[in-house]
């Protein structure tokens, strides 16, 4: 959800691409590379042309749909931009590259307002208790989320959205402007059902997507969707039904300033803790860890540290939200997504001593796990906003008790693009060149 261009797209219903995504998505990293190889030949001028229009659900074949393994890093940046640029031109994959580095701005952007998302989950309790004193609007939200709202199209995404854990980009941009600007909720609640229900769901793209749309991302820089453009883009998925029939008549015609209710020192700039680099398995201040565990979350399965470890855990899903647990859905595919990692980092370090624990882990059983096999130190990848940064930061203090370290190691990529998103997109954008050839891909095309 970002500033896509909105120009009006033509009709795709005679293009379809060689392989539709099957619902539900599988979540593992095999399936992840299956996926990616299955978009490639489009990722070029075909994307460029169909990338805005919403054909319905489970015919989403011409975009990606790699968002569920790049948000958990079942698949990472630089293989999708390595694999797309290996058939595309930088010129002709311009947009594709574009949209894989929007993701890594809007988690750059929060790196450095790191208080804004726990401020956001703090709110949204009182944020639910304030609509709920209010039954007319509580009913609006109770219905919103339920998807019985008076305007159908919004009904048909909020269903899909609940069936198979996903939206395409244009219909989550239309979804949030007519929950905020037609239906006059807090954004702050339709950004938590949605990540509650998108597998993709990301504390950083989803909510600094909602703040852009209700203008509070850019100052004063709204979305509003509009019937025109809702027919433009999703005119095959409409099956030839009036304005009236789809409730796109009942859509708000403009937009309202959004105030904004998070502290001021939420929104400040604070520093990214950048881990020291390892070089040769170490780190800059020390070499000898003592007996280290390798710690997988999901916010990045195919990490591996600079050195081989004593032991791999792996750690249980952890809770997206301060109101609900997620989905069904979102929660088996996470917990499969870590158990396809716990399996795959078994197999990669079997040719050497390395204990692995037998399934995921909660916190109380890591500490145990930990003790009992006499580790030093825990390493991990880093861990950027969100639930899983919050609750591992939780686990030093225990471990220090026990004498265990905690250290993170950062992936290149972060380190090349995060210095950039500390402002607009454009800033960033314009670097893409530059990140291309120091990852040396700009001239394998």
């Amino acid at each position: 959800m970002h500033q896509l261009s909105l120009a009006n797209s033509q009709n795709t219903s005679d293009w379809d691409g060689p392989s539709a995504p099957n619902w539900p998505l599988a979540p593992s990293r095999v399936a992840g590379l299956d996926r990616l190889a299955a978009f490639v030949a489009k990722g070029g001028r075909d994307y460029q042309t169909h990338r805005n229009t919403d054909r319905g659900e489970g015919r989403h074949s011409h975009v990606s749909v790699l968002s569920p393994y790049l948000r958990h890093r079942m698949i990472d940046e630089t293989e999708v931009l390595g694999q797309i640029l290996d058939q595309h031109s930088p010129n002709e994959a311009f947009k594709f590259v574009q949209e894989v580095f929007w993701r890594s701005y809007w988690k750059g952007w929060l790196e450095h307002r790191s208080l804004l998302w726990p401020s956001h989950q703090h709110q949204l309790p009182a944020c639910l208790e304030h609509i709920q004193a209010n039954p007319r609007c509580f009913d609006d939200y109770q219905r919103a989320i339920a998807g019985e709202t008076s305007i159908v199209i919004f009904n048909e995404w909020c269903h899909e959205l609940k069936r198979t854990g996903y939206l395409h980009n244009h219909a989550r941009m239309w979804f949030a402007s007519i929950w905020v600007f037609t239906l006059r909720l807090p954004w702050e609640l339709g950004a938590d059902f949605f990540i509650r229900h998108l597998m993709d769901g990301d504390p950083a793209s989803n909510t600094l997507g909602w703040r852009w749309v209700a203008g509070l991302h850019t100052a004063g820089k709204t979305y509003l969707a509009t019937p025109q453009n809702i027919r433009a883009c999703a005119e095959e998925r409409l099956a030839s039904r009036s304005d009236q029939v789809l409730g796109l008549n009942r859509l708000a015609s403009t937009t309202f300033t959004v105030a904004e209710r998070l502290p001021a020192k939420a929104l400040q700039r604070t520093e990214i803790p950048w881990p020291a680099p390892a070089e040769n398995g170490c780190s800059e201040y020390r070499c000898n860890h003592g007996r280290t565990t390798m710690l997988v979350t999901e916010e990045d399965l195919t990490w591996l540290p600079s050195a081989a470890p004593e032991g791999v855990v792996v750690l249980s899903p952890s809770p997206r939200s301060a109101l609900e647990a997620s989905s069904g859905l979102v929660e088996q595919f996470v917990t499969a997504a870590l158990d396809d990692a716990r399996q795959r980092m078994a197999h990669h370090w079997a040719q050497a001593p390395v204990l692995t624990a037998p399934h995921t882990l909660g916190d109380e059983a890591l500490v145990d796990w930990l003790v009992e096999h006499r580790m030093d130190e825990v390493v991990c990848a880093y861990l950027p906003v969100g639930p899983t940064r919050i609750r591992v930061e939780g686990l030093r203090e225990r471990l220090a008790c026990k004498g265990i370290g905690l250290r993170v190691q950062m992936r290149d990529y972060d380190r090349f693009v995060w210095p950039h998103a500390s402002k607009g997109f454009f800033q960033l954008g314009k670097r893409i060149p530059e990140f291309l050839e120091v990852m040396r891909l700009y001239e394998k095309a």
